[in-house]
């Protein structure tokens, strides 16, 4: 994933495709303190209804310094 593409799902989250979940994965993987990414992933992961949403948002909570600006970017 380069530079712009990131940058176009942190302005449109609703346009998360499944593909990119996968993507976000290994940018979290090389940065794992990196937090736009795993919001952004765990948007994904609700959007396409995934089994690992409910896990993945307890490890986001546990990275976010703000929780409610999370729930607002989740709903």
């Amino acid at each position: 994933m380069n530079v712009s593409s990131f940058s176009f799902l942190l302005h449109k989250p609703e346009k998360i495709a499944p593909e990119h979940t996968g993507e976000l994965q290994k940018i979290i993987d090389e940065y794992p303190y990196f937090q736009p990414a795993r919001a952004l992933q765990l948007k994904g992961l609700k959007q396409e209804k995934s089994f690992t949403y409910n896990d993945t948002l307890k490890m986001v909570a546990a990275h976010t310094r703000d929780r409610s600006i999370l729930f607002e970017f989740i709903t």
